[in-house]
């Protein structure tokens, strides 16, 4: 509910000699008083950053941490956030703005995406908590002049800017730390289902064209598999037209934004994923959750989460991609070396745990930065 006032003690201090970018083995952090942490993205779509939202609010929940989230797609969020996290809808910067200012006293204020981050600003009068912003892509700040005039002002107020890969670092100004995006472990998957799935959005940065394209190219549709196309874009009439011109509409399922992605990948033998710089791959990482093994584009952040661990082929290479799903397609042994190998390294690097290890470090930081402040 909006107006809620938080009464804390004085916060722990921060280990000093900790990394957030190495965050497991951090296991004291969590031994430290609660926190009370408002979430908040300009939205009402559900996507990557949304999704990622849900999962982190969740895990410092179930750590005993109070939780507000602002911003996303109502009934989403709603189904997605644990019981007893509050949501509170935000389509508008001057919303979000309200929202926040009416949440004073909290420790942290989370910000996801520019408009967020202004709207963070704008309440900062009445608010005053210490803003921490998360860089979701490798561009700067601000699409016109204007804008990154607006951007740069308010950026100023940020305690951290934290980016989710080192291709996010490496690709925008100032400084970053470096947290990688994690996800829940899960299950190993059978891999015994004749599926190739791209589970991404149908848009231009991520080349869903090269996708149809190596699943012509491979042949395997006449062998009995199919290529499920999950996500939603400006390019699915287009991709519908071009499975149809390449003659492989009967293999080929399109099958829109879909709710229960963990069970999508259960019922899946490889993922396919064709961006050429995925600022960090939420669905890839997933899919390594699930032990799916994953044929991806060599560029972006592919190189750090699926690494040597996976397979890889040159940006816009079709053929090189469709080579990759029949070696995988006519080799069950081999898709299960493969997806083992990229579960243990999504456990090892990409762990839910160790990233919200992390945030709770650079939180505590901030706020004994603030104290000494």
């Amino acid at each position: 509910m909006e107006g809620q006032r938080y009464d804390h003690s004085d916060p722990g201090s921060a280990d000093a000699s900790g990394q957030p970018e190495v965050a497991s083995g951090q296991s004291e952090v969590a031994s430290r008083r609660q926190l009370s942490v408002i979430q908040v993205v300009r939205s009402d779509a559900f996507a990557g950053v949304e999704r990622y939202m849900c999962q982190v609010s969740n895990g410092l929940a179930r750590r005993g941490h109070h939780m507000v989230v602002v911003g996303g797609d109502p009934d989403r969020m709603r189904s997605e956030l644990s019981g007893g996290i509050e949501f509170v809808p935000a389509t508008t910067v001057a919303r979000a703005a309200r929202v926040l200012a009416n949440h004073r006293g909290v420790d942290v204020v989370h910000a996801h995406m520019t408009a967020a981050e202004a709207a963070a600003w704008l309440a900062r009068p009445l608010q005053r908590s210490p803003i921490v912003a998360t860089r979701h892509f490798a561009e700067d700040r601000g699409s016109g002049t204007l804008a990154r005039m607006l951007t740069h002002i308010t950026t100023r107020a940020l305690a951290r800017d934290i980016a989710i890969s080192q291709f996010v670092a490496d690709s925008v100004s100032g400084p970053t730390v470096l947290l990688y995006s994690a996800v829940p472990d899960r299950p190993q998957a059978s891999l015994d289902s004749p599926t190739v799935l791209m589970l991404q959005r149908m848009t231009a940065e991520k080349s869903p064209e090269v996708g149809i394209r190596a699943w012509a190219a491979s042949g395997l549709g006449a062998e009995g598999w199919r290529l499920v196309v999950a996500g939603v874009g400006d390019r699915s009439v287009s991709m519908t037209t071009l499975a149809h011109q390449l003659g492989v509409t009967d293999s080929v399922e399109f099958v829109g934004q879909i709710a229960d992605t963990d069970k999508l990948l259960d019922e899946t033998s490889v993922v396919l994923a064709t961006a050429p710089a995925e600022p960090f791959g939420l669905s890839v990482v997933e899919a390594m959750s699930h032990g799916v093994p994953v044929v991806a584009a060599d560029g972006g952040a592919h190189t750090e989460t699926v690494g040597d661990d996976g397979l890889v082929f040159p940006v816009g290479d079709a053929q090189a991609a469709a080579k990759e799903l029949v070696s995988l397609a006519q080799d069950p042994a081999r898709r299960q070396k493969v997806g083992g190998a990229l579960r243990d390294r999504q456990q090892r690097m990409f762990s839910l745990e160790q990233h919200l290890d992390g945030l709770e470090l650079i939180y505590r930081q901030v706020l004994e930065e603030r104290g000494r402040g």
